[in-house]
């Protein structure tokens, strides 16, 4: 088994926008412009080492909406 993490740093301007309220899509795209990798391209990056496959990552991760 190979793990898949996503981690967020927790930034000054994360941290003002969580306590402004700002939806959810607002943070992701906040997090993929300070170049947080989501679940699925941290999977994707392991299909290209070639330790699993797409259809693996596709089956265990959710669609990135962005």
């Amino acid at each position: 088994r190979i793990a898949l993490y996503e981690v967020m740093p927790f930034t000054d301007r994360l941290k003002e926008m969580v306590l402004q309220g700002c939806s959810t899509a607002e943070l992701k795209d906040e997090m993929i412009r300070e170049g947080v990798k989501s679940l699925r391209m941290s999977g994707l990056s392991k299909v290209v080492e070639g330790v699993t496959t797409i259809d693996e990552v596709v089956r265990v991760t959710s669609a990135d909406s962005h």
